[in-house]
């Protein structure tokens, strides 16, 4: 059976690479890129989670020439740890990562993966619990337009 229509795995799994480069390591604002949802982050902080959000696989994926991919980019930052980390250290973050990723998108608008990147909507920020602890999140929804074999 021919493969006609790109797995959107594919997708999610080239840009938390990227990402994983732009915010991990010595002296970047993120602890863990994660390409699927995590359920207890081990105390780690800020995490950044890519995943899955749906496809659109209109008439283009039928003329087997695109299709959309939508992924949710989720960050989490510890709201505090009640001794160095304090909520002004978490908005600071979260702006930062927040940044980061839009500079991803923008510098990797076209590759070897998708044709075009953008983001779908304006990004939300909610408070939630990840493993028994407290983190600010926000949620990046965006769109990859990406060609299908033909």
């Amino acid at each position: 059976m021919a493969s006609n229509v790109t797995n959107r795995e594919t997708v999610r799994d080239a840009f938390a690479t990227l990402l994983g480069t732009a915010l991990v390591g010595s002296g970047k604002p993120a602890q863990a890129v994660y390409n699927y949802k995590v359920s207890d982050f081990q105390g780690q902080s800020p995490v950044v989670v890519v995943s899955s959000s749906g496809t659109g696989r209109g008439a283009a994926a039928f003329d087997k020439t695109g299709s959309d991919v939508y992924l949710d980019v989720w960050i989490f930052v510890l709201y505090s740890d009640e001794s160095t980390w304090g909520e002004d250290d978490a908005e600071d973050r979260i702006d930062l990562i927040e940044k980061t990723i839009c500079d991803v998108v923008v510098d990797n608008n076209s590759n070897a993966t998708w044709i075009d990147v953008d983001y779908e909507a304006r990004s939300s920020v909610d408070d939630v619990s990840v493993g028994g602890q407290g983190y600010k999140r926000e949620r990046i929804p965006l769109r990859f337009m990406v060609m299908n074999s033909v």
